[in-house]
């Protein structure tokens, strides 16, 4: 009986150990079981992860391939626009139309006498030269020369016009228009003719065998002053257009609309007239016109002119109209064909010498910039082509001369089209060095340089449209082509530049870096990251010393890099006060010369005397200037002309007295041998008249406040009235150098001028937008003077080579080329200088000062002191928070947005350090800025 206990024992014990045998089977399976699903999660997994970047190549694929094809659709539409431009620009010479001063022209003169038998005065003059002149720019010949020539004559010389008659067809016609009710005609003819419709006629020829035939041309009625009550005149004129007579007739009406006085009288009498069909009769220059019968009260104020018109003849009557009544009438008296002013010598060799100096600043842009200096020279191709298409397409339409003021138009946006494509190839540069890829830079550095860019271009369009619209003369041609160039410029940009980058930058670019120019901005962002602090191996939170010791090896590696480059910035604003004081003495000197020498007016402004040579032989113009020369006259005007087949010159000087213009002709006439009685002498008065003159200066500045409302408007009106203050110190400077050396000022001056008020404010607003990108993206900690000396500092090298590019041309043309071309290239030289150094001495110290001053940023000055940081091209500080170096500040700064790319491979990063750091390991510091 005792030992059954221990028998259930034994039985208990094998049971419990069969059941952990069990148990543990179990948990293995289990644990097997685990094993295999994990491994399937794990192959899910995987192959989710597999599927998911062979989805996301696909994507990257996609719209990779979907770029590409945009890129390749502009360059398309470029080469359509390139083959369409070729097309109609060629021959150059045939398909663009040239001002007088490049082809010469036709040369009228119109003599004056009083419609009141009153003498012509002064003032009569003058306002008819004023309405000729508008009637000759309504042409589209809007450079010509209208002068007042002796006491009753105007001189008026239209580019290209070979047909006296179609000239005078429109500014010679007195252009009085009256209205008068039939019955006060006091003539019994005249009555007749108005009843019976007699008062219009088809003119006819008759053949020796007595058979007459129509000519076709339209001869009026004419009536004497005085045997008519007039009832309106064309003072109560407001409004004049052009429309067919009716929906079937082949003839076209003049419509003109009346002011409130017109239409009150025209209603009165229409009123009168309606119950017996009475007739009102229209009447211009002395000729009936029509005589339409009054059918019922007309009270709107809105009365058509017939008298079978052809489409010209109701223009040139519509553009009569609008001009206003000349106060006298006028006749011809003569004309004949002149030559240009410039004269085709000095024309052809300033070309030759442009063309040179052009072709020397694209081998220094070869040199400089490798291949991508051959995207430049590729721009610049297209930019010409699209160019000399639009000018001839206008031309085909009559709306475009080309002057001299329309070369210096030219000039500039040629300037302005080479200053936009290294500003893209600069920032292109820029961002390879900041780290990014080639393909990365080849997006975010070009829209930058285009954004850029395009403010630029678009700050010169408002003054060049400004000076279109409201100018007169030449400067309205300088306007017109300066507009259209900018246009040229933003389609040459987009369709062309940024494409062709676009394309070329992630194959082969990125396997050519040498080649294309990009291998030292490669080379120096190591560097540069370097100083970023994105080197690994430091510790977490760095000591003063451990950053210290950093930023000696970095400047050490910086200091031997080699590149096309500024490594550290130049301290612009450290000398602010100097530069400044420079500037206020130039402009204050400039005054005192003005001042004290005044400056020499060309005829083209204060008048003159004309002397007229005839049957001049072999002379030739280069012969007649030097013998001007010689008697005293350097800057005589000088022009070929051509009189029923005798050859002769047309010269204008500014001596006032008529008696020592002919002691002048005198002894021009010794000294070429010719004929005593060959010569005439007349005064002439100024082309540029006082009416010239006041419109250009409203059209000035009314573009100066247009600037400055449009950067108000875009950045701030603070960087708007410091780039006006660059300009006027611009002009100031180059009038000043006028007055110090004696040159004449011409119209050629004003063209430099305006060219300069161009340069000026594209250097200016390139570094004001760098200046707002920075501050608006960066979160670097200094001053606003620090950041706007950063700025000045990465558009330096872009200045400098804009500069050369504008200045090689135009010093080659002041050198070698003709002597008339040499007031537009003086002019230019030293505005070009003048415009480079007021956007680092005047305008943004200026800014920069008066920013300084607002409240935020004069906390930053009382936080990190006066003294100018100096930048390395990086983007991040070298220092800590809190840590103050010693020696002269140096700080890095980046105001490159990240692409696509750079922001996963951010987010990535920061996945990584929140491992590490879960896991206690030490990783770097990232300084970047802020979102």
């Amino acid at each position: 009986m005792v030992d059954q206990p221990k028998e259930n024992e034994l039985d208990e014990e094998k049971e419990a150990t069969a059941s952990s045998k069990e148990a543990k089977k179990l948990t293995a399976e289990e644990k097997q079981r685990a094993k295999e699903r994990e491994k399937r999660r794990k192959a899910r997994a995987k192959e989710a992860q597999k599927k998911n970047s062979q989805r996301q190549k696909e994507r990257n694929k996609r719209t990779g391939g979907n770029k590409n094809r945009r890129n390749i659709w502009l360059l398309i539409a470029a080469t359509i626009l390139v083959i369409g431009s070729v097309f109609m620009f060629t021959p150059p010479n045939e398909k663009i139309n040239q001002g007088l001063d490049i082809q010469g022209g036709l040369s009228v003169v119109l003599s004056a006498q009083s419609t009141d038998g009153e003498d012509v005065t002064k003032e009569d003059m003058e306002k008819s030269r004023a309405i000729i002149e508008s009637r000759v720019n309504a042409l589209g010949a809007s450079e010509a020369t209208v002068q007042v020539q002796g006491n009753d004559q105007i001189l008026v010389q239209i580019p290209g016009l070979s047909d006296p008659e179609t000239a005078l067809a429109t500014i010679g016609k007195t252009g009085k228009l009256e209205f008068a009710r039939a019955d006060s005609f006091t003539e019994a003819d005249d009555q007749a003719a108005i009843k019976n419709g007699t008062y219009m006629q088809q003119s006819s020829v008759t053949d020796d065998f007595g058979n007459s035939f129509k000519t076709g041309k339209t001869t009026y009625r004419s009536v004497d002053p005085g045997t008519y009550t007039p009832l309106i005149t064309g003072e109560n004129i407001t409004r004049v257009t052009v429309d067919k007579a009716s929906e079937t007739s082949q003839y076209y009406a003049v419509n003109i609309s009346l002011d409130s006085a017109g239409t009150q009288a025209f209603a009165d009498a229409t009123r009168d007239l309606a119950p017996t069909n009475g007739q009102i009769v229209i009447i211009l220059d002395g000729q009936i016109q029509s005589a339409p019968a009054v059918q019922s009260e007309i009270t709107g104020g809105q009365v058509s002119i017939t008298g079978n018109y052809t489409l010209e003849e109701a223009q040139s009557l519509q553009t009569v109209l609008e001009s206003g009544s000349l106060p006298v009438s006028f006749h011809y008296e003569q004309s004949q064909v002149v030559g240009p002013t410039l004269g085709q010598d000095a024309l052809n060799s300033g070309l030759i010498v442009a063309i040179l100096g052009l072709a020397l600043v694209m081998l220094y842009l070869l040199f400089f910039y490798h291949g991508l200096g051959l995207l430049t020279a590729a721009a610049m191709a297209v930019f010409a082509v699209l160019y000399l298409g639009l000018l001839a397409t206008l031309s085909a339409f009559g709306l475009f001369s080309l002057s001299l003021a329309g070369i210096a138009g030219i000039v500039l946006t040629i300037g302005m089209a080479a200053d936009s494509s290294i500003l893209v190839l600069e920032r292109f540069r820029e961002e390879i060095r900041m780290g990014r890829s080639v393909r990365a830079a080849s997006i975010t550095g070009v829209r930058h340089g285009i954004e850029t860019s395009i403010d630029a271009d678009l700050v010169s369009l408002v003054s060049a449209l400004t000076l279109f619209f409201l100018a007169s003369a030449s400067v309205k041609g300088f306007g017109l082509t300066l507009a259209l160039g900018i246009a040229c410029d933003i389609v040459m940009m987009l369709l062309l530049k940024a494409p062709l980058i676009r394309l070329l930058a992630p194959h082969v670019i990125t396997k050519h870096p040498g080649f294309w120019g990009v291998r030292d901005c490669q080379e120096a962002a190591p560097v540069y990251a370097e100083l970023r602090g994105e080197q690994t191996g430091t510790v977490a939170h760095p000591s003063a010393e451990a950053m210290e010791e950093k930023r000696s090896v970095a400047h050490k590696t910086l200091d031997e890099l080699k590149g096309r480059f500024i490594k550290r910035d130049i301290n612009f604003m450290g000398a602010r006060k100097v530069l400044l004081c420079i500037s206020a003495a130039l402009v204050v000197l400039s005054f005192v010369v003005v001042g004290a020498r005044g400056l020499q007016f060309g005829i083209e402004f204060v008048g003159g005397t004309s002397i007229a040579f005839h049957n001049t032989g072999d002379t030739s113009i280069e012969d007649m200037r030097a013998a001007f020369a010689e008697a005293g006259e350097p800057d005589a005007v000088v022009q070929t002309t051509n009189s029923d087949g005798s050859d002769g010159f047309l010269v204008r000087t500014t001596t006032t007295s008529a008696e020592s213009a002919a002691t002048t002709a005198a002894k021009v006439v010794d000294t070429l041998n010719l004929s005593t009685d060959s010569y005439e002498v007349n005064t002439v008065g100024p082309d540029w008249g006082q009416s010239v003159i006041q419109s250009s200066l409203i059209a000035f500045v009314v573009s100066l406040l247009l600037i400055i409302a449009y950067i108000a408007v875009r950045f701030e009106y603070k960087m708007g009235l410091m780039a006006v203050v660059a300009l006027l110190h611009d002009l100031i400077i180059v009038v000043g150098v006028y007055a110090l050396v004696g040159r004449e000022v011409t119209p050629n001056t004003v063209a430099a001028l305006l060219t300069i008020l161009g340069y000026s404010l594209y250097d200016t607003v390139v570094v004001f937008h760098r200046i707002n990108d920075n501050m608006k993206e960066s979160d670097v900690k200094c001053t606003f003077m620090s950041m706007a000396n950063h700025s000045l500092n990465q558009v330096f090298i872009r200045s400098i080579n804009t500069t050369l590019t504008s200045f090689v041309p135009v010093l080659g043309m002041l050198l070698f080329g003709g002597e008339t071309l040499k007031d537009f290239a003086f002019a230019m030289s030293v505005g070009l200088i003048a415009g480079s150094y007021s956007s680092i001495a005047v305008a943004t110290p200026l800014f920069a000062m008066w920013k300084s001053r607002e409240p935020k940023n004069a906390k930053l000055v009382k936080k990190y002191g006066t003294d100018i940081t100096r930048f390395s091209f990086a983007s991040t500080p070298l220092l800590a928070a809190g840590t103050v170096e010693a020696a002269q500040p140096v700080a890095t700064v980046d105001s490159i947005e990240e692409t696509v790319v750079d922001k996963e491979a951010n987010k990535n990063e920061s996945s990584k350090q929140k491992k590490a750091k879960k896991a206690g390991n030490s990783e770097p510091i990232r300084y970047r800025r802020k979102k």
